[in-house]
């Protein structure tokens, strides 16, 4: 299965989905910060400001700094990413217990803005599966 958020010509359209979600805008309202999704050799950065996300980079340039990232591979993002997840897979943290996803970076950042990055996530979900 195609993962959407990775198809520069879907990002736009994810981007205003997401920027249009009252949770994500409210779980992100103080979040200023860089996320990088890694998705085996495939890469996107989902650059938020303050509620909104400004930006969906598909493949950004290597600088495009980032305050953490999300790394698994095309399998576990496509059981991740699926409408009634296996377990261990069903949110970012047990997929990080169970070694399906890496969470690194500044991790004070993912914990402090976990559920913005959560609520982004399960928006990816939704899509992925309309």
């Amino acid at each position: 299965m195609a993962i959407r958020f990775l198809n520069p010509k879907e990002t736009e359209g994810i981007r205003s989905y997401l920027n249009g979600d009252p949770e994500f805008k409210l779980a992100s309202k103080y979040v200023l910060t860089n996320i990088l999704l890694e998705v085996g050799d495939s890469r996107c950065v989902v650059k938020v400001r303050e509620g909104q996300v400004s930006e969906l980079a598909v493949n950004p340039v290597f600088f495009d700094a980032c305050s953490f990232f999300l790394r698994g591979s095309e399998d576990a993002w496509n059981k991740f990413l699926q409408p009634v997840p296996p377990p261990f897979y069903n949110g970012v943290f047990s997929a990080a217990i169970r070694q399906n996803f890496q969470i690194g970076g500044n991790l004070e950042d993912a914990f402090s803005y976990f559920w913005a990055l959560t609520r982004m996530l399960d928006v990816f979900r939704e899509l992925q599966n309309k």
